[in-house]
């Protein structure tokens, strides 16, 4: 799993890295945290699928606000 330090949004250190690593490339645990957080729909997916599928670059830390996709 390849995740980067950086400060997010809020100020704080979070980490940086692909979706998929951040769910140790497994498309049922990605599942299971998005039915509990509604995570694919917090970073601008229709649905936990689609996010899978484009595997977009996330930023995150301990503030639930500071996740998002980044560029």
């Amino acid at each position: 799993m390849i995740k980067f330090s950086v400060t997010c949004q809020s100020g704080l250190m979070g980490w940086q890295c692909k979706l998929r690593e951040s769910y140790e490339n497994s498309y049922a645990q990605f599942l299971r945290y998005d039915e509990i957080y509604g995570i694919a729909q917090r970073l601008g997916f229709t649905s936990a699928e689609e996010a899978w599928e484009k595997n977009p670059t996330i930023q995150g830390s301990v503030n639930p606000s500071d996740l998002r996709v980044v560029s």
